[in-house]
């Protein structure tokens, strides 16, 4: 099994250019189908569309795209100290996230040493893996 289902070869696409609306098309149509195997108890077909989810290009995309611009701590470092909020950094991010779907293995999130508390601070990287993930899974 390949490691990407489809994307970019070795170019990085410019974000501007992107067109969301196919993109979603593309993650909505796939959401639909498994919703309908599981709906049928075909598990088989069921398991393959989600790890289609898990390969998808368009899935990646609107992973990024998520954790970059759409979420409110966006502009927060994580345990990395990175913050990818430039066009550039952002599609470079989205080609790492689908050249290494399945050898990433995330960080551990920040420990407060004085409060023992745990800080809801992981990677830009590491959310974008785990968008994918749970749009492939979730309901």
């Amino acid at each position: 099994m390949p490691s990407q289902a489809n994307g970019p070869e070795d170019e990085t696409p410019r974000w501007e250019a992107i067109d969301w609306r196919f993109h979603e098309g593309n993650v909505r149509r796939l959401r639909r189908r498994i919703f309908k195997a599981v709906r049928e108890q075909d598990w088989a077909n069921a398991r393959n569309l989600q790890k289609m989810m898990l390969l998808s290009w368009s899935n990646t995309l609107l992973s990024v795209r998520q954790v970059t611009q759409l979420n409110a701590g966006r502009k927060t470092a994580g345990v990395d100290g990175e913050v990818a909020l430039t066009r550039r950094a952002r599609a470079e991010l989205a080609v790492e996230v689908s050249r290494t779907a399945k050898s990433w293995n995330p960080l551990p999130v920040k420990t407060d040493i004085y409060t023992k508390a745990q800080w809801e601070a992981a990677t830009a990287r590491d959310s974008c893996d785990h968008g994918p993930v749970s749009s492939g899974t979730g309901p």
